[in-house]
Protein backbone atom coordinates (compact mmCIF):
# COMPACT_ATOMS: atom_id res chain seq x y z
CA UNK A 1 0.00 0.00 0.00
CA UNK A 2 1.14 3.52 -0.64
CA UNK A 3 1.74 5.97 2.16
CA UNK A 4 -1.04 8.43 3.06
CA UNK A 5 -0.59 11.88 1.54
CA UNK A 6 -0.85 15.18 3.31
CA UNK A 7 -3.76 17.37 2.25
CA UNK A 8 -1.36 19.71 0.40
CA UNK A 9 0.26 16.83 -1.50
CA UNK A 10 -3.12 15.34 -2.30
CA UNK A 11 -4.51 18.57 -3.72
CA UNK A 12 -1.40 19.03 -5.83
CA UNK A 13 -1.76 15.53 -7.29
CA UNK A 14 -5.49 16.05 -7.83
CA UNK A 15 -4.96 19.23 -9.81
CA UNK A 16 -1.94 18.05 -11.81
CA UNK A 17 -2.67 14.35 -12.18
CA UNK A 18 -3.01 12.41 -15.42
CA UNK A 19 -6.00 11.35 -17.48
CA UNK A 20 -8.69 9.01 -16.17
CA UNK A 21 -8.35 5.30 -16.75
CA UNK A 22 -10.95 3.08 -18.39
CA UNK A 23 -9.28 -0.18 -17.37
CA UNK A 24 -11.45 -1.15 -14.42
CA UNK A 25 -14.79 0.32 -15.43
CA UNK A 26 -17.59 -2.19 -16.13
CA UNK A 27 -17.66 -3.06 -19.82
CA UNK A 28 -20.97 -1.32 -20.54
CA UNK A 29 -19.48 1.98 -19.41
CA UNK A 30 -16.18 2.08 -21.30
CA UNK A 31 -17.40 3.96 -24.34
CA UNK A 32 -19.47 6.33 -22.19
CA UNK A 33 -16.65 7.22 -19.82
CA UNK A 34 -14.50 9.01 -22.36
CA UNK A 35 -17.46 11.14 -23.46
CA UNK A 36 -18.67 12.18 -20.03
CA UNK A 37 -15.18 12.81 -18.66
CA UNK A 38 -14.59 15.30 -21.43
CA UNK A 39 -17.80 17.22 -20.85
CA UNK A 40 -17.94 18.88 -17.46
CA UNK A 41 -20.54 21.15 -15.92
CA UNK A 42 -19.49 24.76 -16.25
CA UNK A 43 -20.47 27.95 -14.49
CA UNK A 44 -23.37 28.51 -16.89
CA UNK A 45 -24.91 25.05 -16.71
CA UNK A 46 -26.64 23.03 -14.01
CA UNK A 47 -24.90 20.00 -12.52
CA UNK A 48 -27.14 17.02 -13.27
CA UNK A 49 -27.25 14.96 -10.07
CA UNK A 50 -28.26 11.36 -9.38
CA UNK A 51 -28.86 10.17 -5.81
CA UNK A 52 -28.06 6.53 -5.05
CA UNK A 53 -29.71 4.86 -2.06
CA UNK A 54 -32.85 6.89 -1.43
CA UNK A 55 -34.62 5.25 1.50
CA UNK A 56 -33.33 7.41 4.38
CA UNK A 57 -30.29 9.69 4.09
CA UNK A 58 -30.63 9.68 0.32
CA UNK A 59 -34.19 11.00 0.61
CA UNK A 60 -32.74 14.04 2.38
CA UNK A 61 -30.21 14.48 -0.39
CA UNK A 62 -33.00 14.38 -2.95
CA UNK A 63 -34.79 17.24 -1.20
CA UNK A 64 -31.57 19.25 -1.20
CA UNK A 65 -31.40 19.09 -4.98
CA UNK A 66 -35.05 19.93 -5.59
CA UNK A 67 -34.20 23.61 -5.49
CA UNK A 68 -30.44 24.02 -5.17
CA UNK A 69 -29.13 26.75 -7.50
CA UNK A 70 -26.75 25.35 -10.08
CA UNK A 71 -27.92 21.74 -9.73
CA UNK A 72 -30.79 19.55 -10.93
CA UNK A 73 -31.94 16.18 -9.66
CA UNK A 74 -32.24 14.01 -12.78
CA UNK A 75 -32.03 10.40 -11.57
CA UNK A 76 -32.32 8.14 -8.54
CA UNK A 77 -31.17 4.60 -7.87
CA UNK A 78 -32.10 2.00 -5.27
CA UNK A 79 -32.04 -1.80 -5.09
CA UNK A 80 -35.56 -1.69 -3.61
CA UNK A 81 -38.09 -1.12 -6.41
CA UNK A 82 -40.79 -0.07 -3.94
CA UNK A 83 -38.58 2.64 -2.43
CA UNK A 84 -37.60 3.73 -5.92
CA UNK A 85 -41.24 4.22 -6.94
CA UNK A 86 -42.04 6.09 -3.73
CA UNK A 87 -39.15 8.50 -4.15
CA UNK A 88 -39.93 9.08 -7.84
CA UNK A 89 -43.46 9.96 -6.76
CA UNK A 90 -42.05 12.33 -4.11
CA UNK A 91 -40.03 14.10 -6.78
CA UNK A 92 -43.05 14.28 -9.10
CA UNK A 93 -44.97 16.14 -6.40
CA UNK A 94 -42.25 18.79 -6.62
CA UNK A 95 -42.65 18.95 -10.39
CA UNK A 96 -39.45 16.97 -11.02
CA UNK A 97 -39.27 13.93 -13.27
CA UNK A 98 -36.38 11.59 -12.50
CA UNK A 99 -34.98 8.56 -14.29
CA UNK A 100 -35.04 5.49 -12.04
CA UNK A 101 -32.52 2.65 -11.82
CA UNK A 102 -32.23 -0.44 -9.64
CA UNK A 103 -28.81 -1.29 -11.06
CA UNK A 104 -26.14 1.32 -10.30
CA UNK A 105 -24.10 0.24 -13.32
CA UNK A 106 -26.93 1.22 -15.64
CA UNK A 107 -27.17 4.60 -13.94
CA UNK A 108 -23.47 5.19 -14.58
CA UNK A 109 -24.05 4.62 -18.29
CA UNK A 110 -26.58 7.49 -18.35
CA UNK A 111 -24.99 10.37 -20.30
CA UNK A 112 -27.46 12.76 -18.69
CA UNK A 113 -25.85 12.37 -15.24
CA UNK A 114 -22.85 14.52 -14.27
CA UNK A 115 -22.51 13.65 -10.58
CA UNK A 116 -23.62 10.90 -8.21
CA UNK A 117 -24.48 11.26 -4.53
CA UNK A 118 -23.86 7.95 -2.75
CA UNK A 119 -26.06 7.36 0.30
CA UNK A 120 -26.18 3.55 0.29
CA UNK A 121 -25.17 1.18 3.11
CA UNK A 122 -21.48 1.40 4.07
CA UNK A 123 -20.36 -1.73 2.25
CA UNK A 124 -21.09 -0.10 -1.13
CA UNK A 125 -19.42 3.31 -0.57
CA UNK A 126 -15.88 2.64 -1.79
CA UNK A 127 -16.81 0.52 -4.81
CA UNK A 128 -19.51 2.94 -5.97
CA UNK A 129 -17.05 5.81 -5.64
CA UNK A 130 -14.48 4.01 -7.77
CA UNK A 131 -16.98 2.92 -10.43
CA UNK A 132 -18.33 6.46 -10.69
CA UNK A 133 -14.84 7.88 -11.18
CA UNK A 134 -14.15 5.29 -13.86
CA UNK A 135 -17.37 6.35 -15.58
CA UNK A 136 -16.30 10.00 -15.54
CA UNK A 137 -18.77 11.16 -12.88
CA UNK A 138 -18.14 13.51 -9.98
CA UNK A 139 -18.86 12.02 -6.57
CA UNK A 140 -20.35 12.97 -3.22
CA UNK A 141 -19.97 9.93 -0.95
CA UNK A 142 -21.55 9.64 2.47
CA UNK A 143 -19.64 8.60 5.56
CA UNK A 144 -17.91 6.36 6.32
CA UNK A 145 -15.85 6.21 3.14
CA UNK A 146 -15.47 2.47 3.42
CA UNK A 147 -16.45 -0.76 5.06
CA UNK A 148 -12.78 -1.69 5.53
CA UNK A 149 -9.36 -0.04 5.48
CA UNK A 150 -8.07 -1.61 2.25
CA UNK A 151 -11.02 -0.63 0.06
CA UNK A 152 -10.93 2.90 1.46
CA UNK A 153 -7.32 3.20 0.35
CA UNK A 154 -8.30 2.02 -3.15
CA UNK A 155 -10.93 4.78 -3.27
CA UNK A 156 -8.36 7.40 -2.20
CA UNK A 157 -5.92 6.22 -4.84
CA UNK A 158 -8.69 6.13 -7.45
CA UNK A 159 -9.38 9.82 -6.75
CA UNK A 160 -5.71 10.57 -7.33
CA UNK A 161 -5.73 8.53 -10.53
CA UNK A 162 -8.94 10.01 -11.94
CA UNK A 163 -7.79 13.48 -11.01
CA UNK A 164 -10.19 15.39 -13.29
CA UNK A 165 -13.22 14.34 -11.25
CA UNK A 166 -14.43 16.24 -8.17
CA UNK A 167 -15.00 14.23 -4.98
CA UNK A 168 -16.62 15.36 -1.74
CA UNK A 169 -16.95 13.21 1.40
CA UNK A 170 -20.02 13.55 3.61
CA UNK A 171 -18.08 14.57 6.73
CA UNK A 172 -20.05 17.79 6.90
CA UNK A 173 -18.47 19.09 10.10
CA UNK A 174 -15.61 20.17 7.86
CA UNK A 175 -17.97 22.90 6.61
CA UNK A 176 -18.65 24.26 10.10
CA UNK A 177 -17.39 27.81 10.60
CA UNK A 178 -18.09 27.35 14.31
CA UNK A 179 -15.62 24.48 14.59
CA UNK A 180 -12.99 26.40 12.64
CA UNK A 181 -13.36 29.34 15.03
CA UNK A 182 -13.15 27.03 18.06
CA UNK A 183 -9.97 25.42 16.70
CA UNK A 184 -8.46 28.88 16.22
CA UNK A 185 -9.42 29.78 19.80
CA UNK A 186 -7.70 26.68 21.16
CA UNK A 187 -4.65 27.27 19.00
CA UNK A 188 -4.40 30.79 20.44
CA UNK A 189 -3.47 29.20 23.78
CA UNK A 190 -6.12 30.97 25.83
CA UNK A 191 -7.17 27.76 27.62
CA UNK A 192 -3.82 26.02 27.38
CA UNK A 193 -2.74 23.06 25.32
CA UNK A 194 -4.98 20.09 24.52
CA UNK A 195 -4.54 17.21 26.97
CA UNK A 196 -6.96 14.77 25.33
CA UNK A 197 -10.08 14.69 23.17
CA UNK A 198 -13.24 12.67 23.71
CA UNK A 199 -15.88 11.81 21.11
CA UNK A 200 -19.33 10.69 22.21
CA UNK A 201 -22.24 8.83 20.69
CA UNK A 202 -24.87 8.39 23.38
CA UNK A 203 -27.76 7.55 21.09
CA UNK A 204 -30.67 5.24 21.99
CA UNK A 205 -30.67 2.03 20.00
CA UNK A 206 -33.54 -0.27 20.84
CA UNK A 207 -33.51 -4.02 20.36
CA UNK A 208 -33.94 -5.16 16.75
CA UNK A 209 -35.60 -8.38 17.90
CA UNK A 210 -34.51 -11.99 17.81
CA UNK A 211 -35.23 -14.32 14.90
CA UNK A 212 -34.79 -18.08 14.83
CA UNK A 213 -33.85 -18.51 11.17
CA UNK A 214 -32.73 -16.58 8.09
CA UNK A 215 -35.49 -14.30 6.81
CA UNK A 216 -37.08 -14.03 3.37
CA UNK A 217 -36.07 -10.99 1.33
CA UNK A 218 -39.02 -8.84 0.17
CA UNK A 219 -39.78 -9.33 -3.51
CA UNK A 220 -39.21 -5.63 -4.21
CA UNK A 221 -35.50 -5.87 -3.32
CA UNK A 222 -32.85 -7.11 -5.74
CA UNK A 223 -30.82 -8.68 -2.97
CA UNK A 224 -27.83 -9.49 -5.14
CA UNK A 225 -27.53 -5.79 -6.04
CA UNK A 226 -28.21 -4.70 -2.47
CA UNK A 227 -25.44 -7.01 -1.20
CA UNK A 228 -22.90 -5.94 -3.82
CA UNK A 229 -19.32 -6.53 -2.61
CA UNK A 230 -20.40 -7.97 0.77
CA UNK A 231 -20.79 -11.69 1.36
CA UNK A 232 -24.08 -12.92 -0.09
CA UNK A 233 -25.88 -14.40 2.91
CA UNK A 234 -29.58 -14.44 3.84
CA UNK A 235 -30.55 -11.70 6.29
CA UNK A 236 -31.09 -12.81 9.88
CA UNK A 237 -32.96 -9.87 11.32
CA UNK A 238 -36.53 -8.67 11.07
CA UNK A 239 -37.14 -5.69 13.30
CA UNK A 240 -39.42 -2.75 12.75
CA UNK A 241 -37.57 -1.85 9.53
CA UNK A 242 -37.85 -5.34 8.06
CA UNK A 243 -35.19 -7.94 7.24
CA UNK A 244 -32.91 -5.78 5.09
CA UNK A 245 -33.04 -2.01 5.65
CA UNK A 246 -31.21 0.12 8.25
CA UNK A 247 -30.47 -2.60 10.81
CA UNK A 248 -27.59 -3.70 8.58
CA UNK A 249 -25.65 -1.12 10.63
CA UNK A 250 -25.38 -3.67 13.45
CA UNK A 251 -23.85 -6.50 11.34
CA UNK A 252 -20.15 -6.78 10.50
CA UNK A 253 -20.81 -7.87 6.93
CA UNK A 254 -22.20 -4.41 6.12
CA UNK A 255 -21.53 -1.92 8.92
CA UNK A 256 -19.56 -1.29 12.08
CA UNK A 257 -22.04 -0.25 14.76
CA UNK A 258 -22.44 3.30 15.98
CA UNK A 259 -18.76 4.19 15.98
CA UNK A 260 -18.88 3.79 12.19
CA UNK A 261 -22.42 5.05 11.76
CA UNK A 262 -22.59 8.22 13.86
CA UNK A 263 -19.20 8.24 15.46
CA UNK A 264 -17.12 8.93 12.38
CA UNK A 265 -18.38 12.53 12.46
CA UNK A 266 -17.16 13.03 16.02
CA UNK A 267 -13.91 11.08 15.46
CA UNK A 268 -13.20 13.34 12.50
CA UNK A 269 -13.74 16.51 14.55
CA UNK A 270 -11.66 15.16 17.44
CA UNK A 271 -8.74 14.36 15.12
CA UNK A 272 -9.10 17.78 13.48
CA UNK A 273 -8.67 19.51 16.85
CA UNK A 274 -5.60 17.42 17.62
CA UNK A 275 -4.11 18.32 14.26
CA UNK A 276 -3.29 14.67 13.59
CA UNK A 277 -3.40 13.89 9.86
CA UNK A 278 -2.76 10.15 9.99
CA UNK A 279 -3.45 7.04 12.02
CA UNK A 280 -2.56 6.67 15.71
CA UNK A 281 0.30 4.64 17.15
CA UNK A 282 -2.05 2.13 18.77
CA UNK A 283 -5.67 1.31 19.56
CA UNK A 284 -7.64 -0.82 21.97
CA UNK A 285 -11.34 -1.20 22.74
CA UNK A 286 -13.58 -2.31 25.57
CA UNK A 287 -17.27 -3.11 25.29
CA UNK A 288 -20.09 -5.48 24.60
CA UNK A 289 -23.73 -5.78 23.73
CA UNK A 290 -25.55 -5.30 27.01
CA UNK A 291 -29.17 -5.19 28.11
CA UNK A 292 -30.48 -6.58 24.81
CA UNK A 293 -30.87 -10.10 23.47
CA UNK A 294 -31.30 -9.68 19.75
CA UNK A 295 -29.81 -10.51 16.36
CA UNK A 296 -27.39 -7.58 16.26
CA UNK A 297 -23.64 -8.31 16.29
CA UNK A 298 -21.99 -4.95 16.98
CA UNK A 299 -21.51 -3.57 20.51
CA UNK A 300 -24.03 -1.13 21.92
CA UNK A 301 -21.49 -0.08 24.52
CA UNK A 302 -17.89 0.60 23.48
CA UNK A 303 -14.83 2.58 24.52
CA UNK A 304 -12.05 2.92 21.96
CA UNK A 305 -8.74 4.55 22.83
CA UNK A 306 -6.41 5.89 20.14
CA UNK A 307 -2.85 6.87 21.08
CA UNK A 308 -1.71 10.00 19.22
CA UNK A 309 1.52 11.92 19.89
CA UNK A 310 -0.43 15.14 20.49
CA UNK A 311 -2.80 13.51 22.96
CA UNK A 312 -5.13 10.53 23.42
CA UNK A 313 -8.42 10.36 21.50
CA UNK A 314 -11.17 8.40 23.27
CA UNK A 315 -14.50 7.47 21.75
CA UNK A 316 -17.53 6.26 23.71
CA UNK A 317 -20.64 4.54 22.38
CA UNK A 318 -23.77 4.02 24.47
CA UNK A 319 -26.99 2.65 23.04
CA UNK A 320 -28.84 2.09 26.29
CA UNK A 321 -30.75 4.95 27.98
CA UNK A 322 -29.90 6.85 31.13
CA UNK A 323 -31.54 4.08 33.14
CA UNK A 324 -34.01 1.25 32.73
CA UNK A 325 -37.45 2.42 31.62
CA UNK A 326 -36.29 5.81 30.33
CA UNK A 327 -35.78 7.14 26.81
CA UNK A 328 -33.45 9.99 27.80
CA UNK A 329 -29.73 9.43 27.37
CA UNK A 330 -26.73 10.12 29.57
CA UNK A 331 -24.56 13.14 28.85
CA UNK A 332 -20.95 14.01 29.48
CA UNK A 333 -20.39 17.69 30.22
CA UNK A 334 -23.65 18.43 28.41
CA UNK A 335 -22.84 16.34 25.33
CA UNK A 336 -24.73 13.27 24.18
CA UNK A 337 -23.54 13.19 20.59
CA UNK A 338 -20.55 15.48 20.29
CA UNK A 339 -16.92 16.16 21.08
CA UNK A 340 -15.26 17.41 24.26
CA UNK A 341 -11.79 18.89 23.77
CA UNK A 342 -10.04 18.84 27.13
CA UNK A 343 -7.41 21.55 27.62
CA UNK A 344 -5.18 22.56 30.52
CA UNK A 345 -7.37 25.55 31.38
CA UNK A 346 -10.85 24.50 30.22
CA UNK A 347 -12.64 22.59 27.52
CA UNK A 348 -14.54 22.94 24.25
CA UNK A 349 -17.94 21.37 23.58
CA UNK A 350 -18.77 20.64 19.93
CA UNK A 351 -22.41 19.70 19.43
CA UNK A 352 -23.86 17.24 16.94
CA UNK A 353 -24.99 20.26 14.90
CA UNK A 354 -21.40 21.51 14.66
CA UNK A 355 -21.77 24.44 17.06
CA UNK A 356 -19.07 25.23 19.61
CA UNK A 357 -18.94 26.49 23.19
CA UNK A 358 -15.78 27.12 25.21
CA UNK A 359 -15.55 26.85 29.00
CA UNK A 360 -12.86 27.74 31.50
CA UNK A 361 -11.57 25.38 34.18
CA UNK A 362 -14.42 26.40 36.52
CA UNK A 363 -17.03 25.45 33.92
CA UNK A 364 -17.91 29.04 33.02
CA UNK A 365 -18.75 29.63 29.37
CA UNK A 366 -16.29 32.14 27.94
CA UNK A 367 -17.05 31.93 24.21
CA UNK A 368 -19.66 30.46 21.90
CA UNK A 369 -20.02 30.02 18.14
CA UNK A 370 -23.42 29.20 16.66
CA UNK A 371 -23.40 30.37 13.07
CA UNK A 372 -23.78 26.85 11.71
CA UNK A 373 -22.44 25.79 8.38
CA UNK A 374 -23.25 22.09 8.09
CA UNK A 375 -26.15 22.79 5.74
CA UNK A 376 -23.76 24.35 3.27
CA UNK A 377 -21.71 21.19 2.81
CA UNK A 378 -23.79 19.83 -0.07
CA UNK A 379 -23.87 23.20 -1.80
CA UNK A 380 -20.09 23.30 -1.41
CA UNK A 381 -19.88 20.14 -3.50
CA UNK A 382 -21.85 21.74 -6.33
CA UNK A 383 -19.68 24.85 -6.09
CA UNK A 384 -16.55 22.71 -6.49
CA UNK A 385 -18.06 20.77 -9.41
CA UNK A 386 -19.08 23.93 -11.28
CA UNK A 387 -15.66 25.49 -10.73
CA UNK A 388 -13.83 22.22 -11.53
CA UNK A 389 -11.71 22.92 -8.47
CA UNK A 390 -11.09 20.10 -6.01
CA UNK A 391 -9.46 22.47 -3.53
CA UNK A 392 -12.83 24.14 -2.92
CA UNK A 393 -14.43 20.92 -1.67
CA UNK A 394 -14.19 20.96 2.13
CA UNK A 395 -15.02 17.28 2.73
CA UNK A 396 -11.66 15.92 1.66
CA UNK A 397 -11.66 12.19 0.87
CA UNK A 398 -8.32 11.63 2.62
CA UNK A 399 -9.70 13.05 5.86
CA UNK A 400 -12.74 10.82 5.54
CA UNK A 401 -10.52 7.81 4.86
CA UNK A 402 -8.36 8.36 7.94
CA UNK A 403 -11.34 8.99 10.22
CA UNK A 404 -13.18 5.96 8.81
CA UNK A 405 -10.07 3.90 9.55
CA UNK A 406 -10.10 4.91 13.19
CA UNK A 407 -13.61 3.47 13.47
CA UNK A 408 -12.52 0.26 11.75
CA UNK A 409 -9.44 -0.07 13.97
CA UNK A 410 -11.47 0.36 17.14
CA UNK A 411 -13.79 -2.39 16.00
CA UNK A 412 -10.93 -4.69 15.02
CA UNK A 413 -9.55 -4.55 18.55
CA UNK A 414 -13.02 -5.30 19.87
CA UNK A 415 -13.46 -8.27 17.50
CA UNK A 416 -10.11 -9.72 18.58
CA UNK A 417 -10.93 -9.23 22.24
CA UNK A 418 -11.78 -11.75 24.91
CA UNK A 419 -14.57 -11.72 27.45
CA UNK A 420 -13.33 -10.87 30.90
CA UNK A 421 -14.96 -9.97 34.18
CA UNK A 422 -15.41 -6.26 34.80
CA UNK A 423 -12.98 -6.60 37.71
CA UNK A 424 -10.34 -8.12 35.42
CA UNK A 425 -10.85 -5.33 32.87
CA UNK A 426 -10.53 -2.71 35.61
CA UNK A 427 -7.27 -4.31 36.73
CA UNK A 428 -5.91 -4.42 33.17
CA UNK A 429 -6.48 -0.69 32.60
CA UNK A 430 -5.66 0.51 36.11
CA UNK A 431 -2.54 2.35 34.94
CA UNK A 432 -4.45 4.39 32.32
CA UNK A 433 -6.28 7.12 34.22
CA UNK A 434 -8.41 8.33 31.31
CA UNK A 435 -9.61 4.87 30.30
CA UNK A 436 -10.14 3.91 33.93
CA UNK A 437 -12.39 6.92 34.46
CA UNK A 438 -14.37 6.21 31.26
CA UNK A 439 -14.80 2.54 32.21
CA UNK A 440 -15.99 3.39 35.73
CA UNK A 441 -18.63 5.72 34.29
CA UNK A 442 -19.63 2.99 31.85
CA UNK A 443 -20.10 0.47 34.66
CA UNK A 444 -22.32 2.95 36.52
CA UNK A 445 -24.30 3.39 33.28
CA UNK A 446 -24.75 -0.37 32.91
CA UNK A 447 -25.81 -0.75 36.54
CA UNK A 448 -28.47 1.92 35.96
CA UNK A 449 -29.74 -0.27 33.12
CA UNK A 450 -30.07 -3.33 35.36
CA UNK A 451 -26.97 -5.06 34.00
CA UNK A 452 -25.28 -7.26 36.61
CA UNK A 453 -21.80 -5.93 36.04
CA UNK A 454 -20.27 -8.29 38.59
CA UNK A 455 -21.19 -11.37 36.59
CA UNK A 456 -21.72 -10.07 33.04
CA UNK A 457 -18.55 -10.41 30.94
CA UNK A 458 -16.98 -7.46 29.14
CA UNK A 459 -14.91 -7.73 25.97
CA UNK A 460 -11.36 -6.43 26.44
CA UNK A 461 -9.65 -5.91 23.11
CA UNK A 462 -5.87 -6.16 22.70
CA UNK A 463 -3.66 -3.10 22.39
CA UNK A 464 -2.86 -3.19 18.68
CA UNK A 465 0.15 -1.27 17.38
CA UNK A 466 -0.18 0.37 13.98
CA UNK A 467 2.06 1.05 10.99
CA UNK A 468 0.38 4.34 10.07
CA UNK A 469 2.12 4.73 6.70
CA UNK A 470 1.28 1.17 5.61
CA UNK A 471 -2.21 1.23 7.20
CA UNK A 472 -1.56 -2.14 8.81
CA UNK A 473 -1.45 -3.65 12.28
CA UNK A 474 2.04 -4.72 13.34
CA UNK A 475 1.75 -5.85 16.95
CA UNK A 476 1.85 -6.66 19.76
CA UNK A 477 2.88 -10.04 18.31
CA UNK A 478 3.27 -11.24 14.70
CA UNK A 479 0.53 -13.80 15.26
CA UNK A 480 -1.99 -11.26 16.56
CA UNK A 481 -1.02 -8.77 13.85
CA UNK A 482 -1.63 -11.40 11.17
CA UNK A 483 -5.02 -12.18 12.67
CA UNK A 484 -5.89 -8.49 12.80
CA UNK A 485 -4.84 -7.85 9.20
CA UNK A 486 -7.01 -10.73 7.99
CA UNK A 487 -10.10 -9.24 9.65
CA UNK A 488 -12.83 -8.18 7.20
CA UNK A 489 -12.69 -4.61 8.56
CA UNK A 490 -9.05 -4.37 7.49
CA UNK A 491 -9.33 -6.01 4.10
CA UNK A 492 -12.11 -7.49 1.99
CA UNK A 493 -11.77 -7.30 -1.77
CA UNK A 494 -15.42 -8.05 -2.68
CA UNK A 495 -17.14 -11.01 -4.28
CA UNK A 496 -17.26 -11.94 -7.96
CA UNK A 497 -18.91 -9.26 -10.07
CA UNK A 498 -18.46 -6.70 -7.30
CA UNK A 499 -14.71 -6.86 -6.70
CA UNK A 500 -13.06 -3.62 -5.60
CA UNK A 501 -10.41 -2.60 -8.18
CA UNK A 502 -6.85 -2.21 -6.92
CA UNK A 503 -5.58 1.34 -7.35
CA UNK A 504 -2.77 1.45 -4.79
CA UNK A 505 0.48 1.63 -6.74
CA UNK A 506 -1.00 2.90 -10.01
CA UNK A 507 0.01 6.51 -9.48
Amino acid sequence: MTSPLTRKQFLRSSLLGGAASLLAVPAALRAQSATSAGRVAGANSDVRVAVVGVRAQGAGHMKTYYAMPGARLVAICDADADILRQRAADAAKEGITVATYQDYRKLLADKGVDAVVIATPNHWHALMTIWALEAGKDVYVEKPLSHNIWEGRQAVEAVRYHSKQIVQAGTQNRSSLDIRQAIAFVQSGQIGRITHVRGLCYKRRESIGLTQDPQAVPASIDYDLWTGPADLVPPQRNGARGPVHYDWHWFWNYGGGDISNQGIHQVDVARWFLGEEGLPRSVFSIGGRFGERDDAETPNTEISVFDYPKGPLLFEVRGLPMRTGMNAMDNYRGARVGVIVHCEGGYVHISEAGNAAIYDAAGKKIAAYAEGGLAGHRANFIEAVRARDQSIARGHILNSHVSSNLCHLGNVSYLLGQERSSAAVAEAIAGDALTKEAFERTLDHLKANSVEVGTTPVVLGPLLTIDAAGERLVGPTPELAAKANSNLLVKRTGRKGFAVPTYAGRV
